[in-house]
């Protein structure tokens, strides 16, 4: 009453515009920016991936888990010199300071919503492993808002606790053998259609390098180096996008529906502010 079968099938594709502007001030400041617009679609993200509609691969054709419509990026790297000239030994006590840091801001992840699904043997076959579908149709009227807030309520206000009202429940009848299940249609939407929280992060880096004397076998380059790296500075709350309930609600045979007033509710939030301090003696 088991059968599991892997190929190595699939397909995708990718277009995407990278732009990127740098500049290198006086003050040894240098700033650059990048702004990418990209798409990415596929019919498995991953290796080893079950789609609800396992004899039709294209069915699963959408935007890849990974896909992310606009990313922006500024980098910023600050290394004032102090003191130049004959001052040189002053440069190596007070100077050596470097300050940069990585602004990273994009427009999120994809979300799939899906349909529990309840039969009297499972989907496909006893004991497939089968248990979700994809809505069998789309209404209009839901919110497309992707501000981190609304997906940290208790009831997502995009979709006021009841996303049946936008994604109807997929056709599908129990069979009275094998194949468990028969579809009357393919999905009516595709795989990953709704987007996820934006995300937003600065990212810190200040270091001191303190200058030694010239002395034997150490050479004239010797130098100690503290440094201190934070990621996330400010301690923004960043969805993680995996953690957001995609389940619509249950469609039973009788084609009773039940939402789930936990659409669009994510369980768990990326890593908050982290700081790591380092010491390095090099010669």
């Amino acid at each position: 009453n088991f059968i599991n079968y892997w190929g190595n099938t699939g397909t995708g594709n990718y277009s995407g515009l990278i732009t990127t502007l740098r500049h290198t001030f006086s003050h040894n400041f240098q700033l650059e920016a990048q702004y990418a617009w990209a798409k990415a679609m596929d019919e498995n993200s991953g290796p080893f991936t079950r789609d609800p509609y396992p004899y039709n691969s294209h069915a699963a054709y959408g935007r890849s888990d990974y896909n992310v419509a606009n990313g922006f990026k500024i980098f910023g790297l600050w290394q004032p010199v102090i003191f130049s000239g004959s001052h040189g030994w002053l440069e190596k006590v007070a100077g050596g300071w470097s300050l940069s840091g990585i602004l990273n801001v994009h427009s999120g992840f994809p979300v799939n919503p899906v349909y529990n699904v309840a039969t009297s043997g499972g989907l496909y076959y006893n004991g497939s492993g089968y248990t979700q579908l994809r809505p069998g149709g789309l209404v209009a009227g839901y919110g497309k808002s992707t501000g981190n807030k609304n997906f940290q309520q208790s009831t997502n206000p995009n979709y006021g606790g009841d996303a049946t009202r936008y994604f109807t429940g997929p056709a599908y009848v129990d069979g009275p053998a094998f194949p468990a299940v028969a579809l009357s249609a393919l999905p009516g939407i595709q795989r990953n259609s709704l987007t996820g929280p934006g995300y937003n992060d600065l990212d810190g880096t200040v270091s001191k390098a303190f200058g030694l004397p010239k002395m034997p076998v150490l050479g004239e380059s010797a130098k100690i180096e503290l440094r201190a790296d934070s990621f996330n500075l400010f301690n923004k709350t960043n969805i993680d996008t995996a953690s957001i309930d995609n389940t619509v609600g249950s469609a039973a045979l009788d084609g009773t529906i039940s939402s789930n007033s936990d659409f669009g509710v994510a369980g768990k939030a990326l890593g908050s502010r982290t700081v790591q301090l380092q010491a390095r003696f090099s010669f």
